[in-house]
């Protein structure tokens, strides 16, 4: 066997190819393993979506790691070796794959809406009944390290809506609990919004500040709506999903050139196998019967 000219660059590009998507595939394989088995941030950020999130999505990426293995081990072996009847296998899978990973993002765009809506309401519950109760204390954790993360405060909106930093004072628990413990001690001053919500939580004349302890005429203690002599410079005024969708829209382009990549690199692989199957010589060794 041993294809030469054209046929040498297509096998080998094809075997290069496919033995970049392997070591692709093992590394999905193991990060699905780690976010199942790990205790890490991953899994307790998960605990603001919801306890089947984490295992739902682990699930997804091993799976999908797996199918990856197979389908490069196959064009590896089938390119190395020019075997026919792995290449057509090779090419069966990968267009599985190729339709399967176009119809997920068709359907993710159609019910973006409807993702946003259940998200939302997720978040709520988590924020308006689980943040600082000692017996969620994942969710409590989850929820500092995403507002320090993307450097939101509560869960939608902007300055003057009243889910973003002002619904910790609207709605949750959080807030009702202090509130009475506030009425029970004189001692006690009323913090209108977490630590984690802070600019400068190292720094205490700063976070007196953000959290409405030492001036009452600004936010978070008065408004929504916020007047210009309302602002608070060290408090985070933007809800955490609305900084997150924002971050995404700042990134489409790369999102979009990602998405697309792969698209291509899938038709480029199923392509250059159906060239390298007409290269092959015919062989009774190698036919599939």
């Amino acid at each position: 066997m041993g294809l030469r000219g054209i046929g040498g660059f297509i096998k080998y590009f094809l075997f290069l190819f496919n033995a970049v998507i392997l070591v692709a595939g093992c590394a999905l394989v193991g990060f699905g393993i780690y976010t199942r088995t790990s205790s890490s941030g991953v899994t307790k950020f998960s605990s603001i979506l919801g306890s089947n999130l984490l295992p739902t999505v682990s699930l997804v990426l091993i799976v999908t790691g797996v199918v990856i293995v197979v389908i490069s081990f196959l064009g590896c072996c089938g390119a190395i070796k020019e075997v026919k009847c792995m290449l057509v296998m090779f090419f069966v899978l990968m267009l599985l794959f190729f339709i399967a990973f176009l119809v997920g993002g068709i359907m993710l765009y159609a019910f973006r809406e409807k993702i946003e809506d259940m998200t939302l309401d997720q978040l709520r519950r988590q924020l308006n009944h689980s943040y600082g109760r000692s017996s969620d204390e994942q969710v409590t954790e989850a929820w500092d390290s995403m507002q320090k993360l993307f450097q939101c405060c509560g869960i939608t909106g902007e300055v003057n809506s009243t889910e973003s930093w002002a619904y910790y004072k609207t709605y949750t628990d959080w807030f009702h609990n202090n509130t009475e413990l506030a009425k029970k001690s004189r001692k006690l001053q009323l913090e209108y919004v977490p630590l984690s919500c802070c600019v400068d939580p190292e720094n205490t004349p700063n976070v007196t500040q953000c959290q409405g302890l030492s001036r009452p005429t600004i936010i978070p203690v008065t408004g929504p709506p916020v007047g210009e002599d309302q602002t608070n410079d060290q408090l985070f005024t933007e809800g955490c999903y609305t900084s997150l969708n924002n971050m995404l829209k700042d990134n489409l382009k790369v999102l979009i050139g990602v998405s697309g990549g792969i698209a291509v690199a899938m038709i480029l692989g199923m392509a250059f196998s159906i060239c390298l199957c007409k290269k092959i010589r015919e062989d009774d060794d190698y036919e599939c019967d």
